[in-house]
């Protein structure tokens, strides 16, 4: 993965952590510390271990911390447009953020989106 590729991606969830951290903020207060929480984590470590991964020569184990916490995003995400706690809009646009974002990785042939070797 070229530079260029690597920082796209670290951008497109740096940018991604500030809008939805602007949504978590008006979750219900009976779940801001627990679905808000886990949501704000998982995006806020996707992001570390993408910058991180881009520091080093063995980025697999980082970035595939970083492919778990996608997931658990994209979870935690759809729970919270099934419990209202976003509209449909925002949940469209959210959900085609982080769609970008793993695509960042895929088309930059970040090893983190292949899917794991069989031994």
């Amino acid at each position: 993965m070229s530079a260029k590729e690597e920082m796209l991606v670290i951008k497109r969830g740096y940018d991604l952590s500030k809008w939805l951290l602007d949504h978590t903020g008006k979750f219900p207060k009976s779940y801001r510390f627990s679905v808000a929480a886990k949501i704000e984590n998982a995006i806020l470590d996707f992001v570390e271990m993408t910058t991180v991964a881009n520091m080093r020569q063995d980025k697999l184990p980082l970035l595939r911390r970083a492919d778990e916490a996608l997931a658990r995003l994209r979870l935690l995400f759809r729970l919270s447009y099934e419990l209202r706690f976003i509209n449909l809009t925002s949940y469209e646009y959210g959900s085609g953020k982080l769609d970008r974002s793993r695509a960042a990785g895929r088309y930059g042939g970040a090893p983190w989106i292949a899917p794991p070797s069989l031994p």
